[in-house]
Parts: C-alpha cells; structure tokens; sequence
C-alpha cells in the first residue's frame, strides 16, 4: 500500500501519517518496524533497500520519506531529465511487497512538480490545504469534542478570529482550556482569559483604534481587557511592547532584511507578525516617534506618584488618538 499526503495544512497531514503508525504496527513494535526517512538526502537504492525489508515480528512495516518531492521543486521550464537516477522508481513501487506500507509525506507542492506527477500515478493521493476560514470554528468545535469537552460558538469564532488556521496552535490551546473548566464547557470569558492570542490581539486593537483616533473604541477595548484579568501597567507594557516591535521590523524593512527573516529577528509569528508588519507600513515614524514619547512621560508621571497605573492608561489612549 502507498500512500501521498501533501498540501500546506502540515498539521492535520501529521495527524494522519500518526494515525496510520498506530493502525499498521503494533505499540510495541512500532519503532523496530517504522523507517523514517529524508527525502532530500534519500537514493533510490536507499528506498528500496527499506521498503523491501520484511517486517520483524509482526506482519507490517511503514516506510515514511519525507519531503521527497520536495526535491524536485525547480526547473519546470525543462523537459529533460531532470529525476536522474529517479526515472524508474515507478517501476520499483510496483514491486513493494504487501508487508510494507509506504508513505509519502510532503508540504505545499507546485502542479507540475514531476516526482509529484508520479507518485499520483502510483499511490492513494491526500491533498490537504490550508482550512477556510469560515471552516476553523467548526473544526475547533469537533477538535474540541475529541478531547471530551464542549466549546460554544462564540468562543469558537473568537478563538478561530485570533489564531486562524494554525492548527497546531489551535490544538494546543484547547489542550489548555480542557484542562480549565471543571464543567468541560468552554465559554468566551475562558478563551478571552487564557488565550495569549486574543489578548495579543486585543491589544493590537487598542494600538489601531487610538492611532486612527478611535479613542472611545481603545477605551473600550483596554476595559475588556482589564476585565479579563489584565492590569493597566500590563496593558501599558503591552503597547510599549507592541511600538518597540513596529520599530524594530520598520529598522528591518529600511536594512533590506529578508521579510522571511523578520519574524525570527523579532520572535514572532502568525497574526502578532501579520499585524506588525501591517502596522510597521501603516504609520508614519513621527507619530511612532510621539507615541514612544508619550509612553516614557507616563512612566515618570505613575513612578513619581502623580498618576494612577488606570488614570496613566487612559490619559495615554487620549494622548494616541489626537
């Protein structure tokens, strides 16, 4: 049996390659009977050397190769050879024996990849691309139900509005909130309250809403916040956070930093790096510069004693949003 599973949702292409080693070897010969191997390091000779290896003790074995065709994305402007010692590896899957199940496992892979257009020929093909948005609450619904609990609509859709289709993230943070709710019932205030990713966001919504001079809005919005656990000197440290991070990607852009390397200058990823770049091209260095200013009076004004921490937030959303 072959297999091919590819696409840019990772996350869900793991859970079935995962699924499949759990249903063809036994427990406790899993790890004598499964082969793990780099595609971008493999022979042919190498390949079939595994998948020709008979079991041990049991009646299957998996073969998984990585990335494979992965190899093989460049150069489609040619009709040439360009597999080389490739070629005739359809040939030599026709011949696996039925104790092996082999396993192609790739990401995103271009249309005219010519490993890929082979192994379509040969194996029961899995395409997985990235999820809709408008399928990531139903998909945390259902995630949610596996792990035994429930989680309402609303706090699915803010959860999915936060972290999008990253599905491992989205995993790992109902793992957290399963283990929350002594009820099994996830509710928005839980999601609100434990998710870095919605309260990272709403602070991006604080910083947006006072920059186009949405005061009322930042104002309501740093409530919420404050209501779901969140201090005004959290909420401070979190815009001065969120402007040193603007400046640092706008330094970046103006040192022709590769944009694919950003992220890991700055630890970020996913929607706070969206959001960052977005914000880093949207406002102007001088009103950068003058938030920064306003951040640094506030902090002598509360450190002196002349302002509260709440008084020092909310004459900070004022100053941003003139």
């Amino acid at each position: 049996m072959i297999d091919l599973l590819y696409g840019r949702d990772e996350f869900t292409i793991f859970e079935k390659v995962k699924k499949m080693r759990d249903e063809v070897t036994p427990y406790e010969l899993r790890d004598i009977n499964t082969t793990i191997l780099n595609g971008f390091e493999l022979s042919l000779g190498e390949l079939i050397s595994a998948a020709y290896t008979v079991p041990f003790m049991g009646d299957k074995r998996l073969v998984i190769v990585e990335n494979l065709s992965a190899r093989f994305e460049s150069g489609f402007t040619k009709a040439d050879n360009r597999l080389g010692d490739w070629e005739s590896i359809a040939v030599e899957l026709d011949a696996i024996p039925p104790t092996t199940s082999l396993v192609f496992r790739e990401g995103d892979l271009h249309a005219r990849n010519p490993m890929l257009a082979i192994l379509k020929k040969t194996a029961e093909v899995q395409t997985h691309p990235v999820l809709r948005s408008n399928d990531i609450p139903r998909w945390i619904m259902d995630r949610a139900a596996s792990f035994g609990i429930a989680i309402e609509s609303p706090a699915a859709y803010l959860l999915a509005d936060s972290v999008g289709a990253q599905l491992r993230i989205l995993d790992s943070e109902l793992k957290k909130l399963s283990l929350y709710r002594e009820d099994k019932i996830i509710r928005r205030e839980d999601v609100a309250y434990l998710v870095s990713y919605v309260r990272d966001q709403s602070i991006f919504k604080v910083v947006d809403s006072a920059i186009e001079g949405k005061s009322g809005d930042a104002l309501r919005l740093s409530k919420q916040l404050i209501n779901s656990g969140s201090s005004s000197a959290m909420i401070i440290r979190m815009i001065e956070r969120q402007l040193r991070l603007i400046l640092l990607a706008r330094d970046l852009r103006l040192r022709k930093v590769p944009t694919s390397n950003v992220g890991k200058r700055l630890s970020l990823s996913g929607f706070p790096l969206q959001k960052t770049l977005e914000m880093e091209k949207r406002v102007q260095q001088r009103r950068l510069e003058f938030i920064h200013e306003m951040i640094l009076e506030s902090d002598v004004r509360v450190r002196d004693g002349l302002i509260s921490s709440d008084v020092a937030l909310d004459l900070l959303i004022a100053q941003i949003s003139n």
